[in-house]
């Protein structure tokens, strides 16, 4: 598993990469439009890894603004260009569930209660893969 950080002094990124070949990007602090360039690296810095899958973990943020949320778009759609799939972790009590909720954009994302949940969903995806092409396809 390999790890990094970095960020500002209102918003820090860490990062952790393991071997389901997912990377964890964890945000904590404030994401609004003076830190929305922090998120923009992780994102860039992460996907440059080709993971099969990014998960970009809420629960510590303190603010999510309707700026950050406009990132979290902009990342989600970046993913998608490049074939990864976007997980959100954001715990149900959190700040960044109830932002989500808020700005009507939930249902948008792949969210999930915790990275446990998340990283998970990436052994399904592939278990589902690897039995398609030993039955041939079907």
């Amino acid at each position: 598993m390999a790890a990094g950080s970095e960020g500002s002094a209102r918003l820090r990124s860490s990062y952790c990469y393991d071997d389901l070949d997912v990377l964890t990007v964890l945000l904590s602090g404030e994401l609004d439009d003076g830190t929305a360039l922090v998120v923009v690296r992780a994102v860039t810095f992460a996907l440059d890894k080709r993971p099969q899958a990014l998960v970009l973990d809420l629960t510590d943020l303190t603010t999510l603004s309707a700026a950050g949320v406009h990132v979290l778009r902009a990342a989600q759609d970046r993913a998608a260009t490049e074939g990864v799939a976007l997980r959100l972790v954001a715990p149900t009590a959190g700040v960044a569930s109830r932002s989500l909720d808020e700005a009507g954009v939930s249902g948008v994302f792949d969210v999930y209660p915790n990275r446990v949940a998340a990283r998970v969903e990436n052994d399904r995806t592939a278990f589902l893969r690897r039995m398609r092409r030993r039955l041939g396809g079907r």
